[in-house]
């Protein structure tokens, strides 16, 4: 027995990038990303399967009331980003950046449990051309 059932994603995502340059060795770079995200499944009606089987089935469950909530998500990710680039010579440069990502999960935690939390990340390097 199987049934067909719809599953809606409402995505909405922006997008800030910025770069500037205030000298011939410096450049400073942002970008803010920000996403919003919603997706869910409608009710799952599975026909009856009393009716295809000979016999009493008092002792399964072919319901599938909760099925539906299984795939919910509701979710906002928010990223920030700080970058600089310092020029020491025409082949080696200084880079420095910071990133700090937010995701708030308000699904109930039905797929992969509360995904809830924040995190920072910051880089520092020395890019070498040759």
């Amino acid at each position: 027995m199987y049934t067909m059932s719809d599953y809606t994603a409402n995505i909405h995502n922006f997008n800030l990038n910025v770069s500037f340059i205030p000298s011939s060795r410096v450049i400073l770079t942002a970008f803010a990303n920000y996403n919003l995200s919603k997706g869910e499944l409608e009710q799952v009606e599975m026909p009856s399967v009393e009716e295809r089987l000979d016999g009493h089935l008092s002792h399964q469950d072919f319901t599938f009331l909760e099925m539906h909530t299984y795939s919910d998500l509701d979710y906002k990710w928010l990223r920030l980003n700080l970058g600089i680039e310092y020029l020491l010579s025409p082949r080696v440069t200084l880079t420095a950046d910071a990133e700090y990502s937010d995701l708030t999960d308000d699904s109930g935690g039905w797929v992969y449990g509360d995904e809830t939390g924040s995190l920072l990340i910051v880089r520092g390097g020395v890019r070498i051309e040759f």
